[in-house]
């Protein structure tokens, strides 16, 4: 029992790599079976997060350094779910000989079993591989490319993201968002009243400009041509290029589209979680980071399902600290208004999100914000278009007469 318990303590980060290993075997077998499972999984996955409570336990483990190679290992699961799509994609053709392989160990004819595919399952696919993908890039991904100190951890990293077309997050996530967040020099920072769908292009168009700032500025700075081996943005395209060309070795120009689908939905899928992370929040940008600066949440499910970057607030607040010694801060930080994937849900209805997210940030205003944050918060509300932060700020200015108040472009 105490093993059982032990491997639940240290395995529970890696529901999502478990559940790419199930679709890894169904994409390989084909049928309805890969939907059904989506299906049922994002259900569970909902219903629990909604009925299982929060965590607000601190942990501590004696052996941390085994989830190293989990992450290693889970992110060649991930990059196992992006070949066995391109693999799917370019039926009957034999993509690096996996069907050959799995027929002499198991007599299973997987290009028979393939014959029939329908729209339906090549979407279920996508969905898998855009998971794993997703799973490469933004969770154990994004913890990876967090240790600069360790270059291998920081290829592995990149190495998940390249399959997202997202390799700029190893660069811009560290040395951009970390910086700036809650100000507007980020990008990635939603304002009050900001829909979801403007800001999500808004957001990838300003990341890809800045992280060629960031990057050219830093190698002009050690004196180096940006068009040097050094330009960690080109190298980061290379890679991107080198996932595309497998998908194009794959199944050609269908090749293409899958990966473009696959891309699509990891950078979609960060920006559900910049939006949702931060909506709102304002920060004196001289002022360091706390954990206030950040939407938390302590859902069980999130915290397990999204490798505990739903304790966000503490690792804004130290970007250090490794994904398994998160803190819960229940009273010190904001709290998202659901879990993790009820919450990402609820911003893709504006009325909805608005109506949620509008009483938070007036309490956000209220009990939280320090005084420079309030005056900035309360530009914020003038501008929101959202009526019931309007009424806050002119609460706010009647109260500070002296304060400037911003006019709405």
């Amino acid at each position: 029992m105490q093993l059982i318990k032990t491997a639940w303590k240290y395995g529970r980060f890696f529901l999502a790599t478990y559940v790419m290993i199930i679709g890894i075997v169904l994409m390989a077998v084909g049928g309805s079976a890969l939907a059904n499972f989506l299906i049922t999984v994002g259900i569970i996955f909902l219903v629990l997060d909604l009925t299982l409570g929060e965590d607000f336990n601190i942990y501590q483990y004696d052996n941390p350094n085994i989830f190293y190679p989990m992450q290693y290992a889970s992110q060649l699961i991930s990059v196992g779910t992006c070949l066995m799509f391109a693999w799917v994609l370019g039926v009957p053709n034999d993509f690096l000989g996996i069907a050959a392989v799995v027929q002499g160990l198991t007599g299973f004819d997987m290009i028979a079993a393939h014959a029939n595919d329908t729209i339906g399952f090549y979407v279920a696919c996508a969905i898998v591989a855009g998971l794993g993908a997703g799973i490469g890039s933004i969770g154990i991904g994004h913890e990876l490319t967090h240790r600069k100190d360790m270059p291998f951890a920081n290829f592995m990293g990149r190495l998940g993201q390249a399959f997202g077309m997202h390799t700029r997050f190893s660069i811009r996530h560290p040395y951009g968002h970390h910086n700036w967040i809650c100000t507007p020099k980020d990008p990635a920072w939603a304002r009050r009243g900001e829909n979801f769908y403007p800001f999500a292009i808004r957001s990838i168009i300003g990341q890809n400009v800045q992280v060629w700032e960031l990057e050219t500025g830093r190698l002009k700075k050690m004196g180096k041509s940006i068009w040097s081996w050094e330009n960690q943005v080109l190298r980061g395209w290379g890679m991107e290029l080198i996932a595309l060309s497998l998908f194009v070795i794959a199944a050609g120009w269908v090749g293409v589209i899958g990966f473009l689908a696959v891309g699509l939905f990891v950078n979609i899928g960060l920006e559900l979680a910049n939006y949702i992370e931060h909506y709102g929040l304002c920060r004196v940008p001289s002022e360091p980071q706390q954990v206030r600066h950040a939407w938390n949440d302590n859902h069980k499910m999130s915290y397990w399902g999204t490798v505990a970057i739903s304790r966000h607030s503490h690792h804004h607040a130290d970007a250090d600290v490794e994904f398994w010694d998160l803190k819960p801060f229940p009273k010190e930080a904001p709290a998202m208004p659901f879990g993790y994937g009820l919450t990402g849900i609820s911003c893709l209805i504006p009325p909805l999100w608005h109506t949620l997210m509008n009483p938070l940030l007036i309490k956000w205003d209220e009990e939280m914000a320090s005084e420079e944050e309030k005056i900035l918060a309360a530009k914020e509300n003038i501008l929101s278009g959202q009526s019931m932060l309007v009424n806050a700020a002119n609460e706010y200015y009647d109260a500070h007469p002296d304060a400037l108040i911003p006019q709405a472009a």
